[in-house]
């Protein structure tokens, strides 16, 4: 079987060489270990470094900056390109150490699973900020709750995919970071998916990704919803749609009950014109919620179906 360890960095020229060489250079059951280096536009030498270190495979050098998920994309591609059978995505600035590839890449050896995350105790990470622990640990409940299946670590960027799991990832939501829609997208196609516990390197410099807890925090809740409604179409506008139709429900019945009990048995004006009004303008919009809810699931099916094309034909010309 054929690795292939991607690096994604942007102007890390001072750590690059450090977290290849942390790669281990032979795992049993691998025939050959390709590292694949995507610059992202960097400004520094992060490109001529890794051209020069020997053990690197294929340098992939994207024309400007375009953010983390643009990077590892463009990994994935160059690594399928390679042959790999595996592909292993770690960091540039050496936080996953290159010794734990070899048990993130069991499960998918062992065809127990073709996609695992290697998933970090966040009380073990003392650099972590509370309320980057707090963030980290809501935002994998809440992916867990859009996967159907427990992801203990969401965010964690040390991950394997077989061939065939690889073939089906795609970020469309995001340019911000991979590590969220992937998740979601590879849960919505069944692709088995696998945690193993991993430890980090401290800190060797402040994280490029995020300015501060609260940026990450709003980015990554934006990504979230994007998600959802990207994924889960229908689920988001049934319950924009119980929204306005709860209320116009009881406000009509509100409406029908005056009525009835004033009006028709007792020949007197209700009075609560208004809120007949008000409840059939939301019951309307509601109703137009559901076929817009419809319309959207229709479409994401529709997409599945020409990923699936996609991916049929891509095996192919492989």
């Amino acid at each position: 079987m054929k690795l292939a360890v991607q690096i994604p960095c942007y102007n890390e020229e001072q750590f690059l060489a450090s977290a290849i060489d942390g790669v281990p250079a032979a795992i049993e059951g691998i025939s050959s270990i390709s590292i694949v280096v995507i610059d992202d536009g960097s400004e520094d030498r992060t490109a001529e470094i890794a051209a020069a270190h020997p053990r690197v495979a294929k340098v992939v050098r994207l024309p400007y900056h375009q953010g983390l998920a643009a990077a590892f994309r463009a990994g994935i591609d160059a690594s399928l390109a390679l042959g790999a059978d595996i592909i292993v995505n770690t960091d540039a600035d050496n936080q996953y150490p290159g010794r734990q590839i070899p048990a993130l890449i069991k499960p998918i050896m062992e065809k127990r699973a073709e996609f695992v995350v290697g998933a970090r105790d966040m009380d073990d990470i003392p650099h972590f900020s509370w309320a980057k622990k707090v963030a980290q640990r809501a935002g994998s409940r809440v992916v867990s709750f859009i996967c159907g299946q427990p992801v203990p670590d969401a965010t964690s960027g040390f991950r394997a995919f077989s061939r065939d799991a690889a073939l089906w990832v795609d970020v469309i939501a995001s340019s911000y970071t991979y590590t969220l829609e992937t998740l979601v997208r590879l849960s919505s196609h069944k692709i088995r998916m696998a945690h193993i516990p991993i430890t980090v390197n401290p800190p060797i410099r402040k994280s490029r990704l995020m300015g501060n807890s609260l940026e990450y925090i709003a980015r990554s809740a934006l990504d979230i919803m994007t998600l959802v409604y990207i994924y889960s179409p229908l689920k988001v506008f049934i319950a924009l749609a119980a929204l306005f139709c709860l209320p116009g429900l009881f406000l009509t019945g509100r409406f029908l009950y005056y009525y009835v009990t004033l009006t028709v048995m007792r020949t007197i004006p209700t009075g609560f014109e208004q809120s007949l009004t008000i409840g059939v303008g939301l019951l309307i919009i509601g109703f137009f919620m559901m076929l817009m809810g419809i319309t959207s699931n229709l479409i994401h099916t529709n997409r599945k179906l020409l990923e699936r094309l996609l991916l049929a034909q891509q095996k192919n010309e492989k």
